[in-house]
């Protein structure tokens, strides 16, 4: 490998530092209350919790011990984390570590807080990590079992595997079952539910909302969840509409379609009176909302003067096998720039029922990958675009295309990717050439804020396992509004602060969309700078 095919890295000159020093073997930042106060502390939350326990047991119609455990989702709640925690949980039959969650940062207080180098208390924040575990009483028992024999000994050697849980004690800030409003605290189903009772009111006989299960290792109690799941759904004259079960990922989740009525009383009594909700077999539900777009009063490929030059004549193709690929709306294949340089494998059948005045998108994005900025012409891709489409066409006021909505985005990507590169059914891969792929599509209902979502974690799996680049839109974010006070607008420096100072407050909700959120994908945000003519912008725009 030469320095001309490959450019050295220039580094600065070499400066000598002081090595930094580790912190000892056993020690923390972590202030924590001592055994016998967190003791006092944590024996009523297990005594709830067991109450949980048998509650759900009389529900079940369970009244003799060693008949069917019930199963419930616990949370274990710690101030910092404990590492390698989740292999002592699956040590105890009975309970299955499900997932870890970063929770909320909360303020110190006298049982937990941050210490500095000398050990003094701070007024930093306290970090949290939420570990989920799915348990029976039995396992209960257990965990109790252990708790009583570190409250009387905080130094007491526990079996093998099982000292972890020393730690975790000593950590606990709270141990709880996992309950409707956790179902819900992050997916924005009730804003959504609200807004569209508002807007919509009850002219709409159902909604669709993704209810994504805990993933289970154990395929007998995939389907043993999954069939609690559908006659919760079938009880309240709901349906299933799709499935999707991607071990790849960890992933098992349902496209459910519920009455208007749950919503109506969701708004009116709260998450505990909707009877879905209150499935244990379920992590998350949120609002299904596939990216949908709206008419754009634009047509800029369309310009003559744009394309000439470009256009290719009638017959001929660009030849060679696809490098590049794009997951995205229906292009329209015989527009002048595109003719003769497009590969569109369309196994939904989507183009019988995808008019050419609503490809809108699909083809200013294939235009974009293959010549660039049309307004500073260079060198097109010299191999054709592989395309797919994902998105299909729409009827509705203000929307014209949207992502193919009778399936979960998850399951989409995986069979799209690997009908390229490895074939479906009896059909071999149809560009197995192909290394990388766009995506400038965004799940508006998925903005990442803790969690990455289930299609940031399929991209990734892809992006490995097939050795492919992703190229992803960041998202936008049209339907959240930056306001500022009108007595901002006085000169163009404070309204330019109040503006900043606006977008910061909204930062939470103004997150990645997913699947921009995959850390295996190069994910790109937009900025208004182009080759275009300036645009007289009228008076009543600021």
């Amino acid at each position: 490998m030469t320095s001309e095919s490959r450019p050295l890295l220039t580094f600065g000159p070499a400066i000598v530092g002081k090595r930094p020093k580790k912190p000892g073997r056993g020690r923390s930042n972590l202030g924590k209350p001592n055994p016998s106060r967190q003791a006092s502390r944590i024996e009523p939350q297990f005594r709830k919790l067991v109450t949980a326990f048998e509650a759900q047991r009389a529900k079940m119609g369970v009244g003799i011990p060693g008949e069917v455990d019930p199963n419930l989702v616990i949370v274990f709640d710690l101030a910092g984390s404990v590492k390698d925690f989740c292999n002592a949980i699956n040590k105890i039959e009975g309970l299955e570590f499900l997932s870890e969650f970063v929770g909320d940062d909360t303020e110190p207080d006298d049982d937990f807080y941050t210490k500095d180098k000398e050990g003094r208390k701070t007024d930093k924040p306290v970090s949290h990590s939420l570990y989920l575990v799915m348990s029976n009483m039995t396992a209960i028992e257990e965990l109790l079992q252990l708790f009583e024999k570190w409250k009387s000994d905080p130094k007491v050697t526990l079996d093998r595997g099982l000292y972890k849980f020393k730690e975790m004690f000593q950590q606990l800030v709270a141990i709880r079952h996992w309950g409707p409003q956790d179902r819900i605290q992050e997916t924005g189903l009730y804003e959504e539910w609200k807004e569209q009772l508002e807007v919509i009111g009850n002219s709409q006989s159902f909604v669709q909302v993704e209810v994504e299960l805990w993933y289970r290792q154990d395929k007998i109690k995939q389907i043993k969840a999954e069939e609690i799941v559908r006659n919760n759904v079938s009880n309240v004259a709901g349906k299933v509409i799709s499935r999707a079960l991607i071990p790849e990922i960890n992933y098992h989740a349902l496209l459910v379609e519920l009455p208007i009525q749950q919503v109506e009383l969701f708004l009116a009594e709260g998450a505990e009176s909707v009877q879905l909700l209150t499935v244990d077999e379920i992590m998350f539900v949120s609002p299904y909302r596939p990216m949908a777009l709206g008419w754009q009063d634009n047509d800029s490929i369309a310009d003559d003067d744009l394309i000439k030059g470009i256009a290719l004549n009638e017959g001929e193709r660009i030849q060679g096998k696809p490098r590049v690929a794009l997951l995205d709306g229906l292009p329209v294949s015989n527009h002048g720039a595109l003719r003769g340089r497009l590969i569109i494998d369309d196994p939904d059948d989507l183009e019988n029922h995808y008019p050419v005045i609503k490809r809108q998108h699909g083809t200013e994005m294939a235009s974009l990958i293959i010549h660039g900025d049309l307004n500073e012409p260079d060198s097109p891709l010299d191999r054709p675009l592989y395309v797919r489409p994902i998105m299909e066409s729409v009827e509705g006021i203000g929307c014209t295309e949207q992502v193919i909505s009778n399936i979960l985005f998850p399951d989409l990507l995986i069979r799209a990717v690997r009908r390229i590169m490895e074939g479906d059914g009896d059909s071999e891969a149809v560009a197995p050439s192909v290394r990388i792929i766009n995506l400038s599509i965004g799940d508006p209902a998925r903005v990442l804020t803790r969690r990455m979502s289930p299609g940031g974690r399929m991209l990734d799996w892809l992006a490995v396992n097939y050795n492919l680049l992703f190229i992803v839109s960041a998202g936008n974010h049209n339907e959240i509004p930056i306001t500022i006070p009108v007595e901002a607008l006085s000169n163009i420096e404070s309204a330019r602060t109040a503006a900043a100072q606006a977008t910061f407050n909204n930062s939470l909700l103004l997150g990645i969309l997913s699947p921009g959120d995959a850390i295996n994908a190069l994910t790109i945000g937009a900025t208004h700078n182009d080759k275009a003519d300036s645009i007289d912008v009228p008076d009543t725009i600021l």
